[in-house]
Order: C-alpha cells, then sequence, then structure tokens
C-alpha cells in the first residue's frame, strides 16, 4: 500500500500534476478546460478530461472528483492510482471511461466546497428559469448557519443552538434544513446560485461530447464528509425497487444507501450533478451514484465549513486565524492519515471494478 499512498496529494496543484503524470504515462489524451479564475499564486486553474478506451462504444462510465472542491484529494488519488495501475488494460473492448478531474478546480486550490462564487455545485443543476426549490427551514436557521461573528462559533453558542434544534425536531429535519440546498443566502452555506455555474456549463459539455452517444451509462461522483470514518457509501437517489436501484445494488451491494429513502449518510438534495447526468441521457439506461467516504463526525464538519465560510465572507485570509481555519477546513475532508487514505482506495478500487463488471453486456 505505500505505493497507493503516493497517489494522493497535498495540494491542488501537486494532485493535478500527478493525474497528468499518471496520463501521459498511460499516453492518455487530456483535454484541460481554463477556469476563468486563478489559484492563490495567480496560476490558471483546469478541469482536466481524460478517455481511457475507444470514442465510439455504446458503454460508458464516469469518474468525477473535486465537485466539491477540497473533496476532491481523495477523488483525484483514486483516479490518478487506477490509471498507474493499468486501469485501461483491465477494462473490456466495448467500454470507455471518462475520468474528469477536478469539476470545480477554484474550491480545490483554495479549499473551499464551493465555487468562486460560493455557489455549492451540487446544488447547482436545477432548472433556472423558474423559481427555485424552498427551504424555510434553512431561513429560519440561516443565522446559526452562516453566523457573521466569529466568537459565536469559537464559544460553543452556535453549537448549543443548533442541538436544541435538533432535540426539538430530529435528527434528520436538522440536517436537511442545513445541506439540502438553499438559494436565497448568497454568503451562506449550501448555496444553490442562481445560474448555472461554469463547472455546471463545463460538466454538461464534457457528457454532451463524450456520454450523449452512449446506450448504458454510469456515473460515479466521488465525495467525502459524510459517515463514518474511511467508510465508503454509494448513495443512490433512485427509490428502492426502481431498475435503476435494482442495478446499483446488484453491482454494489449492501453499500448502496438510498436518500429519497431515508437509508443515506446523506439528505435528498436538490440540483446535483449525478441527477444533471441522468437528466442529460434519456435515452440510456442510467446507473448513478455518489461514492462518499466518512471523515468525522458531522458536527465537527459543519464547524470547519462554518469557521471557513465566515473567514470567506468576513475575516479575509489575511486573518490571524486564517491558517488554522483553512488547515481544519482542509483536515475535515482529507483526514491526513496512512490508514484513511489506505481505506478509501481500496474500496474506491473496489467500487470501480464493480462498476466495470456491471456495465459489461
Amino acid at each position: 500500500m505505500t505505493r497507493a499512498l503516493a497517489y494522493f496529494s497535498n495540494d491542488y496543484r501537486s494532485a493535478r500534476g500527478k493525474f497528468l503524470v499518471a496520463c501521459k504515462t498511460a499516453r492518455l489524451k487530456v483535454e484541460s478546460l481554463e477556469n476563468p479564475h486563478a489559484d492563490r499564486g495567480g496560476e490558471p486553474l483546469y478541469t482536466d478530461v481524460a478517455v481511457l478506451g475507444p470514442e465510439n462504444t455504446s458503454t460508458a462510465l464516469v469518474l468525477t472528483s473535486g465537485t466539491h472542491g477540497v473533496e476532491g484529494f481523495c477523488g483525484s488519488a483514486i483516479q490518478t492510482g487506477l490509471i498507474m495501475e493499468g486501469l485501461a488494460g483491465r477494462m473490456p473492448p466495448d467500454l470507455r471511461i471518462v475520468m474528469v478531474h477536478a469539476v470545480n478546480p477554484y474550491g480545490f486550490a483554495h479549499l473551499r466546497r464551493v465555487n468562486e462564487d460560493n455557489i455549492d455545485l451540487n446544488r447547482n443543476f436545477i432548472e433556472h428559469d423558474g423559481p427555485p426549490p424552498a427551504n424555510p427551514a434553512y431561513d429560519e436557521l440561516s443565522d446559526i448557519i452562516a453566523p457573521t461573528s466569529y466568537w459565536r462559533l469559537a464559544t460553543g453558542a452556535i453549537l448549543a443552538q443548533l442541538l436544541i434544534h435538533r432535540m426539538v425536531h430530529g435528527t434528520a429535519k436538522l440536517q436537511a434544513a442545513i445541506t439540502g440546498g438553499q438559494y436565497s443566502h448568497a454568503e451562506g452555506l449550501f448555496y444553490g446560485g442562481r445560474a448555472p455555474a461554469w463547472s455546471n456549463k463545463t460538466f454538461r459539455r464534457i457528457v454532451r461530447r463524450h456520454i450523449a452517444g452512449a446506450e448504458r451509462a454510469a456515473l460515479l461522483d466521488i465525495h467525502t464528509g459524510l459517515g463514518p470514518h474511511g467508510q465508503g457509501e454509494v448513495i443512490s437517489s433512485d427509490i428502492p425497487g426502481s431498475p435503476a436501484h435494482a442495478r446499483a445494488v446488484n453491482w454494489w451491494g449492501e453499500r448502496v444507501k438510498s436518500s429519497k429513502a431515508g437509508e443515506s449518510v446523506s439528505a435528498e438534495l436538490s440540483g446535483t450533478l449525478k441527477s444533471a447526468f441522468c437528466e442529460m441521457l434519456t435515452r440510456a439506461e442510467v446507473t448513478a451514484g455518489t461514492l462518499e467516504f466518512g471523515t468525522f463526525q458531522a458536527i465537527q464538519v459543519l464547524h470547519a465549513m462554518q469557521a471557513e465560510n465566515w473567514l470567506h465572507h468576513h475575516g479575509g485570509p489575511g486573518h490571524r486565524r486564517a491558517t488554522r481555519i483553512k488547515a481544519a477546513m482542509r483536515h475535515a475532508f482529507y483526514p491526513d492519515s496512512d490508514s484513511w487514505k489506505t481505506k478509501v482506495w481500496e474500496q474506491g478500487c473496489e467500487v470501480v471494478e464493480q462498476a466495470m463488471q456491471g456495465l459489461r453486456p
């Protein structure tokens, strides 16, 4: 496993470099799509796309990393490692795999879950022509979820208020209120935006170019932050008993949990990348899942997000707590331990192999 640990990186620039080296070693052509914003040093940021296998196959598997920027370390390592471990040589001849590295390169580079406009991309894939989904519970709790005072976070006052709300309304309702997505507080958490973000439009362009003609397609969108430490869950948005959910269970077994049925570590979400993928491929048989790896307790992860959001909007990069807050944010979604990395690498490889088997004729 020492070799596998080398696939993990400590920052976006290193992660991208390793991915590009892996692609070059495997003689894969890479399309690099430049984000309109730069990293902290002024260097350009890219979403990189590599295709394994022929372009004209009837089956396709898409592996995405970094939809939630700072969560990209794990997905990047899995993508890079799979290429370096000879994935192309193990693929069925009628399958193509499209790897989308750093869907949200801005968040990856700046250690934010959100993009350059404070948009949570996994809430942005809605129909923006009509009224957005309502979340009155978030509106009620907005000052607690995204406080403007760091003192309230540091003293634990916010935590106490959230715990009281959970006691009154229950854990599931509190999680849905906080994480389900909201479209009215532009400086808040889980903000879905008022228009399609650059990463939204870029991902759709990638799907149209590489996947549109597939008759059978699958998506694994790799995330971190929810669930027991180092444990992977395939989150399905399909209803148990539906053909898509049955396929997912057949491929990935008990690891599959439906958010619609309330089984998952995630609440049911609006505007996800996964849902957009399914909606774009109406003529194909589509199996889609979010591969979520747990890190720490939900309250610790939320606190890291709250502090980072406060820093970005109120404290500023020069604040004396900035380095500590950014480090805590990175750690919340990317634990710096060999055991965690080993677990997610092994499970990531297994889930991808199972998807490949599932896509066989």
